[in-house]
């Protein structure tokens, strides 16, 4: 069911595309939208902003909203992450206010769904088809964001009755923190600026009871390294090959370039478990991700999450999914990679004032450095055994150049 924001927005883009609104002409009262509508105020001022933000209306203060024809998104507007938060937050916003205001059933007559709310899991499955992961309603799970999605894999049994897990390295902090805190069994495997050797995986897989190997597949943390096309495929290959099973964290799948398809793309086997979180998509509080699941591991992982919560947050679940629904999510990841675009751009010319043509990974929002003669303890928490490194991450910020500068005699 259309949604009164998106209708409001829709009325208003088709009456100006027949010609019953012209440029010049100004759009009836917040107050007279919201009784014709039946909405609150809050909901009108947001889609006639929705509107502005597409430079479809301008604002007179004090005045209201008018059509502003012709006028095409300009390319040089001044483009920043507060911005973006901006725009993001007050979206979600409306959102949760939707998810409240007379949808109270999906409250009160809500059968515990432990995999998720279907609305939700319907929205996932169409956000994943648009990135290249197909799969069954039956086979997504939402978490209560990837930490609890990492804890139960590490906990449960998989059907190749394996317990060592593999841990690329350098890797995100928290799943060396999940391992080393439990003290389950463990190996790692170097991944670094000369990529990850092969070989030396296949070694591991064929000698030791791997039961999964955990793998950032595109802008990995911390290094921002991504698998080009033949690794994805060998992955996939020696994963079915070994009876291993990869769990694929894709948190900065959203940034992508075109064609760079996840590696549960090249999965025909259900060895993959794709992970997706939307703390960088969205904000890091918003404590929800999608699970795509191989279907022998849907029910074991299903029982574990029983355990640990009678249901993901039931609000946010329903906010999310207005907030995909609704276009939010798309117009916003169109406006985060412009952002993130002009900050590469911004960057590379950083680079190359400094002298700094190689030995460096570009991330949409971090470059890192190898430093030949220095080691960095930057990096200790990505390490299992908290080493010093060569290697250097520095934020995309008002305090790269300095950084660089910092820096540039070691590179």
């Amino acid at each position: 069911m259309t949604s009164k924001y998106s209708r409001i927005c829709q009325d208003i883009k088709q009456n100006i595309n027949q010609g019953l609104l012209k440029k010049g002409d100004k759009i009836p009262s917040i107050r007279k939208l919201s009784k014709a509508y039946g909405c609150s105020k809050d909901t009108v001022q947001h889609a006639l902003l929705e509107l502005k933000y597409q430079n479809i209306l301008y604002a007179v203060h004090k005045s209201g909203y008018y059509v502003l024809e012709g006028m095409q998104e300009n390319d040089e507007l001044d483009i920043s992450l507060t911005d973006y938060s901006n725009r993001a937050y007050e979206d979600f916003r409306l959102c949760v206010n939707e998810s409240l205001e007379g949808r109270e059933n999906y409250l009160f007559n809500y059968y515990h769904q432990q995999e998720g709310l279907e609305a939700l899991i319907a929205s996932f499955q169409k956000q994943l088809e648009d990135t290249g992961v197909y799969s069954k309603k039956k086979n997504i799970v939402v978490t209560s964001g990837s930490q609890q999605a990492l804890y139960i894999l590490t906990q449960m049994d998989f059907p190749n009755n394996k317990e060592m897990i593999l841990l690329e390295q350098p890797t995100y902090h928290r799943m060396n923190d999940l391992v080393r805190s439990q003290n389950l069994p463990y190996m790692t495997i170097k991944r670094d600026f000369q990529g990850l050797d092969f070989k030396k995986l296949e070694e591991l897989f064929q000698n030791y009871p791997i039961k999964c190997f955990y793998t950032i597949s595109r802008y990995s943390n911390p290094l921002g390294l991504t698998y080009h096309l033949q690794e994805k495929q060998a992955l996939a290959e020696l994963a079915y090959k070994y009876d291993v099973y990869i769990i694929e964290d894709d948190y900065m799948g959203d940034f992508a370039k075109t064609g760079d398809l996840p590696i549960h793309y090249y999965d025909t086997h259900e060895k993959v478990i794709y992970l997706k979180s939307f703390s960088m998509t969205l904000f890091p509080a918003l404590r929800l991700s999608s699970l795509v699941l191989p279907q022998n591991l849907t029910r074991s992982f299903l029982d574990y999450k029983r355990l640990i919560d009678y249901d993901t947050n039931l609000i946010m679940q329903k906010a999310l999914s207005l907030y995909i629904d609704n276009g939010m999510f798309a117009k916003n990841l169109k406006y985060l990679n412009r952002v993130f675009a002009h900050h590469m751009k911004q960057t590379l010319a950083k680079l190359a004032k400094y002298q700094i043509t190689k030995n460096y990974v570009l991330a949409p929002h971090f470059v890192s450095l190898y430093l030949t003669d220095a080691k960095s303890d930057s990096l200790i928490e990505n390490y299992m055994n908290r080493e010093r490194s060569h290697y250097l991450r520095l934020t995309i910020d008002e305090k790269l150049s300095y950084n660089l500068e910092k820096w540039k005699s070691h590179l």
